[in-house]
C-alpha cells in the first residue's frame, strides 16, 4: 500500500510540474567545471564522465544561439529587451522568442504560452518594459 501511495504522490507531483510551463522558477545549477586540467584530474577521472558533456550551455549562450536565427534587426531588438515581460525568462532560453505587436509596440516574449496573457493585460506588461 505504501508503494501505491508513493507512486500516486510522484504522479501528482509530475502532473503539477508539467502545468507550471514557462513561469517556472526552476534554477539551473551554475557551471562548476574545474578551472584547469590539473584540477579536473585531481577531482575525478575522465572515464567517470565518458559519453556526456561536462558543461551545459549558459542562459546567455542559449540566448545568443536562438537570437542568431532571427534577422539582424529582430535579434538586436530582442537582445535589447533581454527578458520576457510575462514569464520573466531570458529571451532565447526557451527556444526562439516570439514577437508580438502590442498597441503599436514590438514586444518579445519567451514563448507562445505568454501571448494570451500579454494581450489580456497589455498596459501591465508594457509598464514592466518601461521600467527595465
Amino acid at each position: 500500500m505504501k508503494i501505491v501511495t508513493m507512486f500516486s504522490c510522484i504522479a501528482v507531483l509530475a502532473f503539477l510540474l508539467s502545468l507550471s510551463g514557462c513561469s517556472s522558477t526552476a534554477s539551473v545549477p551554475p557551471n562548476t567545471s574545474p578551472t584547469s586540467a590539473s584540477d579536473a584530474d585531481a577531482n575525478h577521472s575522465h572515464a567517470e564522465h565518458a559519453g556526456h558533456d561536462h558543461a551545459a550551455p549558459s542562459d546567455m549562450d542559449k540566448m545568443k544561439l536562438e537570437l542568431a536565427k532571427l534577422s539582424p534587426k529582430d535579434a538586436a531588438s530582442a537582445e535589447t529587451q533581454h527578458v520576457c515581460p510575462v514569464g520573466g525568462e531570458m529571451l532565447g532560453t526557451m527556444g526562439l522568442p516570439v514577437k508580438v505587436d502590442v498597441k503599436g509596440r514590438q514586444v518579445w516574449i519567451c514563448c507562445d504560452g505568454c501571448k494570451d496573457t500579454l494581450l489580456a493585460s497589455p498596459d501591465e506588461y508594457l509598464a514592466k518594459l518601461k521600467k527595465e
